[in-house]
Order: structure tokens, then C-alpha cells, then sequence
């Protein structure tokens, strides 16, 4: 593995549709120069059907020789393809306690996540991502199932209720780079004084767009981003002393159904020593 570059985590639990979620983390990796290590956690209910203590030894060790070949035919071929250095392991265990547990050892620089096709609420995708967002304070990159981030090809890009400070990360000066149009800011407020986006960020031109805030324009926000292109929407966390909390969940709740990729970024801004820390397979 080369050194000095971001490291991108991918979580699976290979429910969903790995390869193309895999294909749109490499997406990403490429415009930001970094490597990926792909985390898979079985639930040991999802494996182990039998108190006897023999047949669960066997079912859990067939268990990881099934998932190391998929993971094989999903990953070498990937890497052939893109040049993109990626890692994989799998764990058997609690969802939670395994991606905590992840965490504390890793400290990746960015975390991404799949969604399903199908989004009642409070699914389990749901579930899994407000954990994540509750214990990993990085940002966090939730890929839509069907319009993930195309390797090799430039993106639209768009800002929701952001400020400036969201954009600090030393990652995403390039990734603006590779912004296929000027970036859309989007502002959507109780108020009619907003504080817009600089018309030129990270060197990138911006378009401010400000609405007020009702159930008109939160029901139409989803069409105001199609229209204008958007594959990666930028949405903020402040961090909690800031009582900025409440105020992304909302905004969080007007699109985290959309079909538009979604970078959350971090809770904390700073750079940090961008060394690699992914073992060799």
C-alpha cells in the first residue's frame, strides 16, 4: 500500500448490492487520492442455527471461507480494473459493537454506507446509519443504491445548508476538482436573512439558491436537485455545543430518502496526518 494517502472504510453486510457500492467508493477514492479497506460483519444469529457446539464451529468457519471467496470475486477484479489499492476482512459479531470496535482501532478518514432500494421508516439501513452518525465523528459518504459515483467521471456537486467551515478537510479541495459544473448552493431557512455560500469556493464557482423554509420547497428539494444535476450533495454536522444537532437531523430527514449521494461531513474540522494504517492481505 502506498503511504500518505486517505483511508476510506466501507462497511458491508453483504445485503446490498456490494460491487456497485464498492464501484462508487472507488469513484470517490480516485478523485481523492486514497485507499479503501472493505469491513464485512456477519450477525452470528445470520450463521449459527444450533446449540451444539461442534456445528457452530463448522458453520461459522464455512461461513468465512464462502465470504472470503465472494469477497474475492467481487474485490480482485476491482482492483484490476481501477488501480485502486483496497483491502477486505470480515468479523463475525454484533453489528454495533464490531463498527465501534472497527473505529477505535482504524480512526479512517472517511466512513461509506449503502442504502437500500425500499425506505420505510426506521429500516434497518436507517438504523445502522444513525448509529454510525451517533459514534463516528468523520464524514461519512451514504451512497444511493441507484446513482452511485461513476469512476473515471466528473460529478455534479451541490451544498445543503452549509456554511464554509464544513468544507475544511484537506480531501475536499479535490474532490471539488472534480465538479463537472459550477457548485450549487443550496439554502433552505426559516428566515429571510441567510448568510450565503462566497461566490468562489476552494476555487470553485458558486451559485446561491435560497428558499424559505416550508413543506412546499421541503417536498419539492428532491426535484430542485435533479434538475440541476446534483450526484453529491454536501449536507453539515456541527458539533453539539453548537446546538447544531437538531437542525442537521432536519435537514438530514429532507433527503436522506432522495436518490443523490450524500457526504456528511465531520462533526470536527482539522487536518490530520494522513498516513495508511490498512494491512496487506
Amino acid at each position: 500500500m502506498e503511504k500518505n494517502k486517505h483511508q476510506i472504510a466501507l462497511f458491508t453486510f453483504l445485503k446490498e448490492d456490494i460491487s456497485s457500492l464498492l464501484t462508487s467508493t472507488v469513484g470517490l477514492a480516485q478523485m481523492i487520492n486514497a485507499e479503501i479497506e472493505v469491513l464485512h460483519i456477519t450477525k452470528p444469529t445470520a450463521v449459527i442455527r444450533k446449540d451444539n457446539q461442534l456445528s457452530a464451529m463448522r458453520s461459522i468457519n464455512r461461513e468465512h471461507m464462502l465470504t472470503d471467496k465472494r469477497m474475492k470475486e467481487i474485490v480482485l477484479p476491482i482492483i484490476d480494473n481501477y488501480g485502486i489499492p483496497i483491502t477486505y476482512s470480515s468479523t463475525l459479531g454484533n453489528i454495533k459493537n464490531e463498527l465501534v470496535k472497527y473505529l477505535n482501532e482504524n480512526n479512517p478518514d472517511i466512513l461509506v454506507l449503502g442504502r437500500g432500494r425500499s425506505n420505510p421508516i426506521n429500516t434497518a439501513d436507517d438504523r445502522i446509519i444513525n448509529f454510525v452518525l451517533s459514534v463516528f465523528k468523520g464524514p461519512i459518504l451514504i451512497v444511493s443504491p441507484d446513482n452511485g459515483l461513476e469512476p473515471g467521471k466528473k460529478i455534479g456537486i451541490g451544498t445543503l445548508n452549509c456554511s464554509e467551515a464544513a468544507f475544511a478537510p484537506s480531501f475536499t479541495e479535490n474532490l471539488f476538482l472534480n465538479a463537472n459544473s459550477t457548485l450549487r448552493s443550496f439554502n433552505i431557512v426559516e428566515t429571510s436573512y441567510v448568510l450565503p455560500l462566497a461566490e468562489d469556493i476552494l476555487g470553485r464557482k458558486t451559485i446561491n439558491y435560497v428558499f424559505d423554509h416550508n413543506e412546499n420547497t421541503v417536498k419539492n428539494l428532491p426535484i430542485y436537485l435533479s434538475k440541476n444535476n446534483i450526484d453529491l450533495l454536501f449536507l453539515e454536522r456541527r458539533k453539539k455545543k453548537e446546538k447544531g444537532l437538531s437542525e442537521f437531523l432536519v435537514t438530514y430527514d429532507m433527503v436522506r430518502k432522495s436518490d443523490i449521494n450524500l457526504m456528511i461531513t465531520a462533526e470536527e474540522y482539522g487536518q490530520k496526518n494522513y498516513n495508511t494504517k490498512l494491512k496487506k492481505t
